[in-house]
């Protein structure tokens, strides 16, 4: 089951998931990086507001983007082995 939309200010995301508010920041989709406006982080109204973290669906995504960074680890382990015999 899902949890429910959690949404949280920046610094109290970044408790809440373990990392930094930059490294939050360096996620977002404006970088290039996997987080969406509208669905990981919303901005407030005003240049002063702050943005908004959907901290449960962010939780998945940085599930799913570990998992590949190891499978990627595991398969040049692999490879490199291989090239050993």
């Amino acid at each position: 089951m899902k949890d429910r939309p959690l949404w949280l200010r920046t610094p109290e995301a970044a408790a809440w998931l373990g990392c930094s508010s930059q490294y939050l920041k360096k996620n977002r989709d404006l970088k290039d990086g996997p987080l969406e406006e509208g669905i990981h982080y919303v901005f407030g109204a005003s240049l002063n507001s702050p943005i908004r973290w959907e901290v449960n669906a962010i939780k998945e995504i940085f599930h799913y983007k570990g998992k590949l960074i190891r499978k990627g680890h595991e398969l040049i382990s692999e490879l490199k082995q291989e090239s050993k015999k």
